[in-house]
């Protein structure tokens, strides 16, 4: 692993594999321009993980020396690098020890756009995040459909699986999620007080994308009928940029008595050339929640934890690449460290790790002053 210099927190980011992708685009068909935005989930060895850890992995023993501390599963999004009309997305897997080293990678996507041109998700299945809540994995995507105006429209998905390998689609989520283009949903991976809670992002014809902010909601499952508390995260002013917003990014980590990390993404443009994406850091505390004042969930905020630097962050070859980019969909702790999966220039997929109790300590002594105006 190669270290980086201090990011403006000054925590140590680490870019791993000498800060090159873990997963780029190869030759086939649905995969040959970009392989981005993935969600990962950290398999440790135990009797019910060693069932899926075998599913995963059906050529290789359980006593194989690579599966001795587990492995890692990676669901990526894909797009070929041409296709007629709308280049769809599609979710791919890719299987690996927490080194980085690859076990395995699936010829054809796990999870695939609709056929029918009237179904759930037909222009495209994107930006999975997955989350663990018992025995179930469930993954929250953006499901994309046309749209005779906007050319298409992003609804937040639900499917389930019990391997990682073999997904059944639950359909858009209902409640008060969908009346609107709705991106970035995650699910907290636990419930509070019994409730099921939902980080998500809608947006609408008219909204300033400078508005584009995260939202909260509630439901009694995850497959349930979900109720929208309201707006919890905006974007800080920027002076360097003209507008920014921001997304939420992985799956939120437990940080103890009801507090969550989570790490999400700061886009900021100046212009339609002029952009970036970074990735940043707050802290959801349900002790502090009001629903009132849905935005007093959020306690503390570290920006930035990360910015592009990596050649693979900042450009790519592809024409559908997005330069100066950073997109968290997954994350998960090992040993010491939380590590980051993360888009790169909306081609590859990228790997990151900070030290766990480096970041909780950050965490534990910010606050939420905008740290664009209020500089030392």
């Amino acid at each position: 692993m190669k270290s980086q210099a201090a990011s403006p927190t000054k925590l140590i980011i680490e870019r791993c594999n000498q800060g090159e992708p873990i997963v780029s685009p190869t030759a086939q068909w649905w995969e040959t321009g970009v392989t981005f935005n993935a969600a990962a989930l950290y398999l440790e060895r135990s009797p019910v993980n060693d069932a899926i850890i075998q599913r995963l992995l059906p050529d290789y023993s359980l006593d194989d020396p690579d599966l001795a501390e587990g492995v890692v599963a990676i669901h990526y999004r894909a797009r070929p690098e041409t296709e007629p009309g709308f280049v769809r997305s599609f979710i791919g897997l890719a299987v690996f020890t927490p080194a980085f080293k690859l076990l395995y990678r699936a010829p054809q996507p796990v999870l695939s756009s609709d056929p029918d041109p009237h179904g759930l998700d037909p222009l495209g299945v994107e930006d999975p995040r997955i989350t663990r809540i018992g025995d179930v994995f469930y993954m929250v995507y953006c499901g994309v459909t046309p749209d005779p105006v906007h050319t298409w429209h992003a609804a937040l998905c639900l499917a389930q699986s019990s391997d990682l390998l073999h997904w059944e689609k639950l359909g858009a989520l209902r409640g008060e999620i969908n009346p609107t283009n709705n991106k970035d949903g995650v699910l907290f991976p636990d419930p509070i007080e019994g409730k099921y809670y939902l980080l998500h992002r809608p947006f609408w014809s008219g909204l300033p994308q400078n508005d584009f902010a995260m939202h909260l909601a509630v439901s009694d499952a995850p497959g349930g009928v979900w109720k929208n508390c309201g707006e919890v995260l905006h974007s800080f002013y920027n002076p360097r940029w003209r507008m920014s917003w921001v997304g939420c990014g992985s799956v939120p980590i437990a940080m103890g008595n009801g507090r969550y990390a989570e790490i999400y993404h700061t886009g900021n443009s100046s212009s339609a050339t002029d952009r970036e994406y970074d990735l940043d850091v707050a802290v959801f505390d349900f002790n502090a929640f009001d629903p009132q004042q849905p935005a007093s969930i959020v306690t503390a905020r570290l920006e930035h934890l990360m910015t592009p630097e990596a050649p693979a962050e900042l450009r790519s070859d592809s024409a559908l690449m997005v330069s100066n980019t950073l997109f968290a969909c997954g994350s998960y702790e090992y040993q010491d460290y939380i590590y980051i999966i993360y888009g790169g220039a909306d081609t590859y997929t990228l790997a990151a790790r900070v030290k766990k109790l480096a970041l909780f300590e950050a965490l534990h002594s910010a606050s939420l002053k905008n740290p664009f105006l209020d500089e030392d």
